[in-house]
């Protein structure tokens, strides 16, 4: 069983919260939602987490807040796969986790990630980018790929398929 959990920042809305669920809410994953302001329950979820999931936030600003930064540092730290899509690639790039890294991210983002974080490499145009343990993707439907792309990795390529023929 994969450990999957989604990061909800303060100001995180359902954006990208029903991709995450489709593709790993399925039986070969346990897939849970933790927000920040975690009660120790939240916090246990996130510190057994093989693949943590950053939901974007509401205002696409990536300021998590400290507590979120941390909570990615410490994913990073124990080798977890962090998954950021579309703006949710401004809240790993806000913890520091993005220097020097290739990330794929929408036009709308790139020119905040560009001036924030000049040392991350963007690639627009670029649907996803797998430099695991960071995993990003443009956008919602690069998102879907990418996440269909980690189940390829954990559990291979069937399982990839018959997750996609039920979408």
């Amino acid at each position: 069983m994969t450990n999957v959990a989604v990061l909800v920042p303060p100001s995180g809305g359902p954006a990208g919260l029903a991709t995450y669920r489709a593709v790993f809410g399925g039986p070969v994953f346990d897939l849970s939602f933790a927000a920040v302001g975690l009660s120790s329950a939240g916090h246990d979820l996130l510190a057994r987490a093989d693949i943590l999931a950053v939901a974007p936030s509401a205002r696409g600003t990536g300021d998590g807040g400290a507590e979120v930064a941390a909570t990615l540092r410490d994913a990073a730290r124990r080798n977890c796969r962090i998954l950021a899509v579309g703006g949710a690639v401004l809240t790993v790039a806000a913890a520091g986790l993005l220097d020097g890294r290739r990330v794929s991210t929408c036009p709308a983002f790139a020119e905040e990630l560009r001036r924030r974080y000049p040392r991350v490499r963007t690639a627009v145009g670029v649907r996803y980018v797998d430099d695991d343990p960071i995993f990003t993707a443009a956008d919602g439907p690069a998102g879907l790929d990418l996440c269909l792309h980690l189940v390829r990795k954990y559990h291979g390529a069937a399982a990839a398929a018959a997750i996609a023929r039920t979408l």
